[in-house]
């Protein structure tokens, strides 16, 4: 069995390509999932060296896998335990530490911050963890500025990632455009923080400010539907201009 296997678990497609495709020339083998269950099932085959994994993802959280490797040590292995998030500062949340976290990847990660978190998960045992990132980085403007701060100078990778990204956008408009009029918190508030990452990701800084405050609107209590639409229309509006 290789035993130099990383597990992705991100339910956004294009954020799982971005990172499969900034991984390639490592010596590792991606399995990218979209949910727990999926990870659950990659785990059971066999040892992995690092798993990856957002916490916001449809169905259960990735802190509900955490939890469950916590609890069932010979699932996890030897594997590191790394998180994605585009909240919080420098330290480590306590919760995080308890669980086992070794490492917080600010999102949108660059290229470097995900090579960087691979290759000392894969450095020999003993060897020290490096330090997580300070902070999580500030959106680049354009797309100049984001092939250099996130995609490592590839131009070529970053013009994969926004194909990817832009032939999604119209789908997410469709389930945007839906989920608001039914008033469903649950679907925008996982759309929002999403869309925020591919967007900053893109070097849209302001699309993806739009996106931080639509989860976040999603996330107060007893939201309805007319203040969802209020935070949905101005990024729909960005979406459609990027579909341009």
């Amino acid at each position: 069995m290789n035993q130099r296997r990383v597990l992705l678990v991100e339910d956004d497609a294009a954020i799982r390509q971005f990172v499969t495709l900034a991984l390639e020339d490592l010596p590792v083998a991606v399995h990218a999932c979209a949910t727990v269950d999926e990870a659950l099932a990659v785990l059971s085959e066999g040892p992995v060296r690092l798993v990856l994994t957002d916490l916001h993802l449809a169905g259960d959280s990735g802190l509900r896998l955490l939890e469950r490797l916590a609890a069932d040590p010979a699932l996890r292995g030897g594997a590191r335990l790394a998180v994605f998030s585009g909240e919080g500062g420098a330290h480590m949340p306590p919760a995080w530490a308890a669980l086992g976290v070794w490492r917080r990847v600010p999102k949108p990660a660059s290229v470097k911050a995900l090579i960087d978190c691979v290759e000392a998960a894969l450095a020999e045992e003993g060897a020290q963890p490096l330090p997580s990132p300070a902070s999580t980085p500030a959106w680049p403007q354009g797309a100049a500025a984001a092939i250099d701060s996130h995609f490592g100078g590839d131009q070529a990778l970053y013009q994969a990632f926004r194909a990817g990204a832009l032939a999604q956008f119209p789908a997410d408009r469709v389930a945007g455009t839906r989920a608001c009029l039914g008033g469903d918190a649950s679907a925008m508030r996982h759309l929002g923080h999403s869309l925020r990452t591919v967007l900053g990701l893109l070097g849209e800084p302001e699309a993806a400010q739009l996106a931080w405050q639509l989860q976040k609107a999603a996330e107060q209590p007893g939201v309805d539907a007319d203040r969802l639409g209020e935070v949905w229309r101005p990024l729909d509006a960005a979406l459609a201009r990027l579909c341009r």
